[in-house]
């Protein structure tokens, strides 16, 4: 070692190394080691922080209810986890993440059941006929526009007026529902490749809206790959989404006669939305009349404009009408939706459960089927999933009976939907092979639910140990059976004649 930096002289032998370098090097090492420690606790506490997050942060959490999470883990406010299914697809932030769901030793997934929302896409023609109507009262001259809605002087609608592209998919822009589509099936080709068959086409099926036909191409683009209708790889099966068909069908909301015609059926929802919005959007409408001068605002001019953030997200990629609303207004906005779904058709009303059976008792019926080893894939709307939900009583309150007020925010709530059914929104039950033992050929079989790719708990059945989230298949089984005797048989609630299909009897391949 040099004794400076103008002598290349050695150190004598006998001499003692000097003071100052023997102190620089001392403290290089602790920094070194601290640094190292430092690196390992992090790594090390990941999963840990992950964990945390998902189970204090969300909800009623300690942490989210305190305010410290959106700092603390995200340093942002998620607006996308508030708009109760009108914003882009967004993983279960509750759940167990798929990559994070690893399966045991010896163990394997031998057959797929997804049941998929739509992927994103404009308005629906009675909120896009509210919005155009709204916008032309707004940037009418005699209205005068400052502060939060001055943007409105020079800002269009984000589909042409004359020609708009109300309830098809977006085309373009970060969450293009084309894209969404064409990407998630991409991906669940990833983990599900080894079920695909390679000697026939495998089906796949779509109620007969032209966004969810739409959706269940782009995404056969995806899963099946660009020609899988020219070189014969799967066939798409479209269901019409008419009453005739009874039980046999992928969408019961429009088969279940009584549903569509008693008061506590799919308008009960929509009732206890009106509600809930003259009470919450009454102090922002007078907030936002300063910034309108000559303009009165309606419940449902506040709610049009609230929508709108989500649906020009989706076309546009970003939104004014966004930071119109305050984070307080959105989880009002929130629970507005939850309203809707819970009543509408989740476990608030009395017909849910029948129609979601149906779709829960054909898949539990290809379970049986032990040498089956496919992919099921289906696409429906919001309206299709929540029932299921319902059915099995992932999300249903603690309390028996299925309430929510609409005078106030029950904010302790487990009914949350927003990212439940957001656009592209899907259920995937997995049905999993594990071999018992080297000696033997035979297979336990289990069964577990994704949501949005977080692994679910499903209440009310036995766990297993060292599996997390998963159950046997002889008690889902017998779950599902349950549900259907509990809710009654589809036709009787329905009010359906006898001869009406009682079972959907399409989904095979």
């Amino acid at each position: 070692m040099s004794l400076g930096k103008n002598t290349s002289l050695p150190m004598p032998p006998s001499s003692p190394r000097p003071k100052r370098n023997r102190t620089v090097t001392w403290m290089m090492q602790r920094k070194s080691s601290v640094l190292i420690f430092v690196l390992l606790s992090f790594f090390l506490l990941l999963p840990l922080l992950r964990t945390l997050r998902a189970s204090v942060c969300t909800g009623s959490g300690f942490l989210s209810v305190i305010g410290i999470c959106p700092t603390v883990f995200t340093n942002a406010w998620r607006l996308f986890y508030h708009l109760g299914g009108n914003g882009p697809w967004i993983p279960k932030i509750d759940g167990i993440n798929y990559s994070d769901a690893s399966l045991p030793e010896h163990c394997s997934v031998d057959q797929v059941h997804m049941l998929s929302r739509h992927a994103e896409r404009y308005p629906t023609k009675s909120a896009g006929g509210r919005h155009l109507d709204l916008i032309e009262r707004l940037q009418n001259s005699n209205v005068t526009l400052t502060g939060s809605l001055s943007f409105l002087e020079a800002w269009a609608y984000f589909t042409e007026p004359s020609d708009p592209a109300f309830e098809n998919l977006t085309a373009s822009g970060p969450y293009a529902g084309t894209h969404q589509a064409t990407h998630t099936g991409k991906a669940l080709r990833q983990h599900y490749d080894h079920l695909v068959s390679k000697a026939r086409p495998t089906k796949f099926w779509s109620c007969s809206a032209s966004r969810d036909v739409q959706t269940a191409r782009y995404f056969g683009d995806g899963f099946f790959g660009p020609e899988w209708e020219v070189s014969g790889a799967a066939e798409l099966v479209v269901i019409p989404e008419v009453a005739s068909r009874g039980a046999d069908t992928l969408t019961p909301g429009d088969t279940c006669s009584k549903y569509r015609t008693a008061p506590t059926g799919h308008d009960y929802g929509y009732g206890k939305l009106e509600q809930w919005q003259k009470v919450f959007t009454k102090p922002i409408g007078q907030r936002l009349a300063q910034d309108a001068i000559g303009m009165e605002f309606s419940h449902l001019d506040i709610y049009s404009m609230m929508e709108m953030c989500g649906f020009e997200t989706l076309a546009r990629g970003a939104s004014p009408w966004c930071d119109v609303f305050t984070q307080e207004e959105w989880l009002h906005f929130e629970y507005a939706r939850d309203l809707l779904h819970f009543y509408r058709a989740g476990p608030g009303n009395s017909y849910a459960g029948a129609m979601g059976f149906l779709w829960l008792n054909a898949t539990q019926d290809l379970m049986s089927n032990k040498t089956s080893k496919d992919v099921y894939f289906s696409f429906v709307h919001d309206g299709d999933i929540v029932p299921v939900m319902a059915t099995l009583q992932v999300l249903n309150e603690r309390l028996i009976l299925q309430e929510l007020p609409t005078g106030h925010m029950k904010e302790d709530r487990r009914w949350r939907t927003s990212d439940v059914v957001p656009m592209g929104g899907r259920l995937i039950f997995e049905r999993i092979a594990c071999e018992q033992g080297i000696k033997t050929s035979s297979k336990e079989h289990f069964v577990r639910l994704f949501i949005n790719d977080g692994l679910m708990k499903l209440p009310g059945l036995p766990s297993v140990q060292h599996f997390e989230h998963a159950v046997r298949l002889t008690d889902f089984q017998k779950f599902i059976a349950s549900r259907g005797e509990f809710f009654g048989d589809f036709r009787e609630v329905c009010s359906l004649p006898e001869d009406a299909a009682d079972r959907i009897t399409f989904l095979h391949q």
